[in-house]
């Protein structure tokens, strides 16, 4: 269940991250260019959190 946690707490973070990336997007950018930001910023840290090792201490 931890895992699950942590991974959803990265995917809030990469949503923050990816609102705030917004602005720098180029004018005229189409719709899927926004729907990339948004599944990179979130699915990336997601994934990489919920596929990590755990501690060993």
């Amino acid at each position: 269940m931890q895992k699950y946690s942590k991974a959803i707490g990265a995917a809030l973070g990469g949503a923050a991250a990816g609102t705030v990336g917004l602005p720098v997007l180029p004018e005229g950018t189409p719709w899927y260019g926004y729907v990339a930001l948004y599944a990179v910023s979130i699915g990336l840290p997601a994934v990489l959190t919920y596929l990590a090792p755990r501690n060993a201490a």
